[in-house]
């Protein structure tokens, strides 16, 4: 079975790392994956590439040109499943099928991004010519369902991560050596987009206000976003104590061993893939009480969750467990216990049924 993953771009993010993780397990299965990506060329094709999937980069065209269908219509064309990730990558899926009639196409969608305005009737025929749609979790699935029209099928596959086994003390010394951490730093981590709905502003903030006067605190972010200027600017009262390490593109989620505490407050949140990969690390979290999140962890068990926006109420948590080994070893340990739940074989697993399902000779 050929399955094609159609994906905005090349460049590195928690769903790209997915979607050649799930094409590269998939192989198992006896699936041969590709992934069609807009955009310009990036470090996820070498990603892809090592796993044995091959990529074919569209170039810089517009979505739902004629150039755009023409390319991705030639990319399907010997494919069996095209599998959208996303809103823009699926509505362009779904009008390519007028040049490759036979393939069929689903879509996962990853995030809370309702469609709106024409996009929105967009999407109301693109599930009338889509197999099905998955969601990520469950308040994914109840916002797709909002939109989708009836009779729509509607799937939830949690997004999952690779279990690694519990970092080494020289992970750890290798993550810390390259983070430019002290022996005596407690480290609270972000990993991903630097980005306003992922709340990176109000980390640093909470930081400031809160652990400005413990020497031993300090912020690490990692990855890069529209926000990285003004986060540096933020983030310059706390001087050698921030490291914003910027995009890295191999080994990011290894540098995960080197942290103490992992601190994501996202304003929304589909599925975070970062968070379940700091969940596995054995690293406590804190975080906003959002649905989303409270589906990956039990408050006070494997997580300290927060009222959403309460700046405060972040940095009284952050300090807290800064000031508390013994309980950040106790969320981290259940926190990576809990992780199993959610590895990233039965979502393959689950996908593979679903291509399957989907194709009538097949299934």
């Amino acid at each position: 079975m050929k399955v094609a993953h159609v994906i905005h771009g090349l460049e590195v993010g928690g769903l790209e790392r997915l979607v050649v993780d799930l094409a590269a397990r998939s192989r198992t299965f006896g699936v041969e994956p590709s992934v069609v990506a807009f955009g310009a060329d990036g470090p996820v094709r070498a990603w892809a590439e090592a796993a044995g999937v091959p990529v074919h980069a569209l170039g810089e065209v517009r979505g739902l040109s004629l150039e755009a269908l023409r390319r991705l219509g030639r990319a399907l064309s010997g494919a069996e499943v095209a599998h959208a990730h996303d809103l823009g990558p699926w509505l362009n899926a779904v009008a390519a099928r007028s040049l490759a009639p036979r393939v069929r196409v689903l879509a996962t969608f990853h995030q809370l991004s309702p469609p709106t305005g024409r996009k929105r009737r967009a999407a109301a025929l693109g599930a009338r010519l889509s197999t099905a749609l998955v969601a990520c979790g469950r308040e994914v699935r109840a916002e797709v369902r909002g939109w989708a029209p009836q009779g729509t099928p509607v799937l939830t596959i949690g997004n999952g991560v690779a279990l690694p086994g519990p970092a080494t003390p020289g992970a750890r010394e290798a993550a810390r050596a390259r983070l430019g951490l002290p022996p005596d730093a407690v480290a609270i981590g972000y990993l991903g987009r630097m980005h306003a709905e992922k709340g990176p502003d109000l980390l640093v903030e909470a930081m400031v206000r809160h652990l400005r006067d413990v020497p031993r605190a300090h912020l690490v972010l990692v990855g890069s976003g529209p926000l990285d200027e003004a986060l540096r600017a933020a983030a310059r009262p706390l001087g050698s104590r921030a490291h914003l390490t910027g995009q890295v593109v191999d080994g990011a989620s290894s540098l995960l061993a080197g942290l103490d505490v992992y601190a994501q407050p996202s304003r929304r949140e589909g599925r975070s893939l970062s968070m379940l990969e700091a969940m596995a690390a054995g690293l406590p979290t804190v975080a906003h009480r959002l649905p989303a999140v409270a589906e990956l962890h039990v408050e006070g068990t494997t997580a300290v969750l927060i009222p959403p926006e309460d700046v405060d109420a972040l940095g009284r948590a952050l300090r807290g467990l800064v000031e508390d080994r013994d309980r950040r070893s106790f969320l981290g340990a259940a926190a990576r216990t809990r992780a199993a739940s959610f590895s990233l074989d039965p979502m393959v697993e689950a996908y593979v049924r679903l291509w399957r399902a989907a194709v009538p000779a097949r299934a």
